[in-house]
């Protein structure tokens, strides 16, 4: 599986890392919106993961969803956050298909992936 993974903070990155290489999934990071958004496209990916809170930038997770499915991008896009679940909402109306609450254990996230690697 392709997964597309946005967030700025390397250490999450890092375990994401380590979680697709045991399940042989294949994964592009952007540490930034502008780029991710400059780079995504539909139809190569099979999964996006971002964190909604991106640092300091000028487009956040939320706005860069909604851009995202403006640009015909129809693959999954699961919003990743320590936001409370008042982001819940605006996640689902920015386009994403599901709110995932950090912290996150490993075990989680492998179980995420094994939902969108079967569909």
């Amino acid at each position: 599986m392709r997964i597309v993974y946005v967030e700025d903070n390397v250490a999450n990155i890092a375990l994401l890392e380590r979680i697709c290489n045991m399940g042989k999934d294949e994964l592009i990071t952007y540490l930034d919106a502008g780029s991710a958004l400059s780079e995504i496209r539909p139809g190569l990916n099979d999964l996006i993961v971002i964190d909604l809170h991106l640092g300091n930038q000028s487009i956040d997770g939320l706005e860069l969803a909604r851009l995202l499915r403006e640009r015909g991008v129809n693959e999954p896009i699961v919003a990743i956050t320590s936001y409370d679940h008042i982001y819940e909402k605006r996640s689902e109306l920015a386009g994403c298909n599901e709110y995932v609450k950090k912290p996150v254990s490993v075990p989680m996230l492998v179980k995420l992936f094994e939902r969108y690697r079967s569909q």
